[in-house]
């Protein structure tokens, strides 16, 4: 029974990786109410982050970990406020400006701030990145407390 019951389970196993699609990074919010949703999510992101930074702030916490703590709250505030601002610019960029080589985007090209500004929202990463390892210099430097 035993045997049957392991050989249903991998059989289901095998059949359900062969069958999977490619799961990609970047999932594309359908119509205006995706993005509204998701827009509404960030706000609600930077509002949350600001209040826990001006609550530390009125309880002057200081100590091990803390400076890394707000370094990581304010760094995301930052990143969320250069998302939000690269999801609209997202909607009012020209399609020309996305060069596609084979059906897939090769280049941007940028004749304006705007586009610059456009671009540097795709390099999101160059902050949240760093934000993530202030936060876990924090709780390192928390969980080595005595």
């Amino acid at each position: 029974m035993k045997s049957q019951h392991f050989h249903v389970t991998i059989s289901a196993l095998a059949v359900f990786l062969i069958s999977t699609s490619p799961a990609w990074a970047v999932q594309a919010h359908g119509g205006s109410e995706g993005l509204v949703s998701h827009q509404i999510g960030h706000v609600l992101f930077v509002f949350g982050m600001g209040f826990l930074l001006f609550h530390l702030r009125f309880l002057q916490m200081k100590g091990e970990g803390w400076f890394e703590f707000k370094a990581f709250l304010w760094l995301i505030i930052a990143w969320n406020l250069l998302t939000f601002s690269g999801h609209w610019l997202h909607e009012v960029v020209s399609p020309e400006k996305f060069i596609q080589v084979g059906g897939e985007v090769s280049s941007f090209s940028m004749t304006s701030f705007s586009d610059a500004y456009f671009y540097l929202t795709r390099l999101d990463h160059l902050i949240l990145v760093p934000a993530l390892v202030f936060l876990l210099l924090a709780l390192r430097k928390w969980r080595l407390q005595p």
